[in-house]
């Protein structure tokens, strides 16, 4: 009795699977928004931009935004590193810390100005991945300045201390 009970579970459970499969892509070819049953691999996810789509802007292109108060610059280092000196305005948004303290400082953030992320150093690559995340967040205006602290106090631009803007 056991055996045979076994033998017809053990046959239904591979037709009731079929019949599963059956429905689901049936059901998925009529929807308006189908689900893709094959990815595309070799494209980008949407919704993600890579460190190459965010503009890398000069040295001297920021000084200007900055002059002219056209743009908010926000440090990409650690905390402890903008307390030691930053950008004068600059805002804090430590990358390592970003997903948890963005709230607070996107909220400081005017629709229409442009972003200008840095960081510290030629390889440092947290202003572009702070600057992807941004532009994830919907933010459309958003540069990068590579090597941005080493490069502002080469050109003698206005710096602060402390942990205020």
């Amino acid at each position: 009795m056991l055996k045979l009970i076994l033998k017809n579970t053990l046959w239904q459970i591979p037709v009731i699977l079929l019949i599963s499969a059956c429905v689901a892509l049936g059901f998925n070819q009529i929807r308006n928004d189908r689900v893709p049953l094959i990815c595309q691999w070799d494209q980008q996810p949407q919704g993600t931009r890579s460190p190459e789509a965010v503009p890398i802007i000069s040295i001297d292109e920021a000084a200007l935004l900055f002059k002219n108060n056209k743009a908010i610059f926000i440090d990409a280092r650690p905390e402890s590193f903008y307390n030691e000196g930053h950008i004068k305005g600059a805002l804090s948004l430590p990358w390592q810390e970003a997903e948890d303290k963005c709230f607070d400082v996107v909220e400081k953030i005017p629709e229409d100005i442009r972003i200008i992320t840095y960081c510290d150093g030629a390889n440092c690559e947290l202003c572009d991945k702070l600057a992807v995340f941004l532009c994830d967040l919907g933010f459309e205006h958003v540069n990068a300045l590579i090597n941005g602290w080493t490069v502002w106090n080469r050109h003698n631009l206005p710096v602060n201390t402390g942990n205020s803007p």
